[in-house]
């Protein structure tokens, strides 16, 4: 939390230090909600999922929001809490036989629905502690591909996002997708009420082509753009990271510069954790910086 403070980040989140479907999915186990693990996978003991007594997931921000009223400077530092969204918190919940998603409870709209109104707790519950909040759904880009959206219709997902934005009262709330964007997932998440999109722009430059500057400013959203890989252990220069900008220059305002994703791949690469940990940090210094030229040239 300090290094995020020293280097000038706008919106930290705050420190998420557990795997994201084990900071959620692991309190619900420990609340009884219908939801085991069994050798190491977390499946469902009965037909449903209860609700559980308090909000799963939420230690880690309600830690930080402490740790910055301590420090005395809560008022001065905007949080942004990252949260795991139902369609991948479902992903995680084995409920039979098959391939994935079908043999998860992402496949089951009445079990999504279900954890959805979880989500829209931790959602409400975040809200009154962090200034921005972002709906993570990795998964989401598996299930709405080019041609078909599996197990769910188009109606459905954006009602939930909608349901979450409301959850989240006054609040900047997005969601972020990694991964490939189909246009198809592109036009279902600009058609939903959230305020912002996140993506990954540096290692998937190609899904600029899904958000033409003219369709982003009619919808209303801020563009999040990731111009730092998170996968590659290489330190882009802010010259390098100021190009990546660069590209979206004509989408005014609507425009947020993040990392593409979370850097917990570096360590795919034999690093020990203090080595990627010091090279997430120069890549976050990096790109403070570049934003800042940015700024400039308009």
């Amino acid at each position: 939390m300090n290094d995020l403070l020293n280097i000038g980040i706008d919106f930290p989140a705050y420190p998420q230090l557990r795997d994201m479907d084990k900071q959620f999915l692991g309190d619900l186990v420990t609340q009884n909600v219908g939801v085991i693990v069994e050798d190491g996978t977390y499946k469902l003991k009965a037909k449903n999922i209860e609700e559980p007594v308090s909000p799963p997931g939420l230690s880690p921000l309600l830690w930080t929001i402490r740790y910055l009223e301590n420090l005395g400077v809560r008022g001065k530092v905007k949080i942004k809490a990252p949260i795991t969204g139902p369609f991948t918190l479902a992903s995680y919940i084995q409920k039979g036989r098959g391939v994935f998603p079908f043999n998860t409870a992402a496949s089951d709209p009445r079990l999504v629905g279900q954890i959805t109104n979880i989500v829209k707790g931790c959602c409400e519950e975040a809200s009154k502690h962090a200034e921005m909040i972002s709906i993570d759904e990795p998964i989401m880009g598996i299930l709405v591909g080019s041609r078909t959206i599996f197990c769910h219709k188009e109606d459905e997902i954006i009602e939930i996002f909608n349901e979450l934005k409301e959850a989240c009262g006054n609040r900047i709330v997005g969601t972020h997708v990694c991964g490939r964007i189909s246009p198809r997932l592109g036009d279902l998440l600009l058609r939903t009420e959230l305020d912002f999109l996140s993506h990954e722009f540096y290692d998937t430059s190609e899904n600029a082509e899904v958000y033409p500057p003219e369709k982003l400013i009619e919808s209303g959203k801020i563009l999040s753009v990731g111009c730092v890989s998170t996968k590659n252990p290489r330190i882009e220069t802010p010259n390098e990271i100021l190009r990546v900008m660069k590209r979206f220059r004509d989408y005014g305002d609507c425009l947020i510069f993040t990392p593409d994703c979370g850097f917990r791949k570096l360590l795919t690469y034999k690093l020990d954790k203090e080595e990627a940990y010091r090279i997430s940090m120069k890549k976050l210094k990096n790109m403070v910086e570049a934003a800042k030229n940015f700024s400039a040239l308009n």
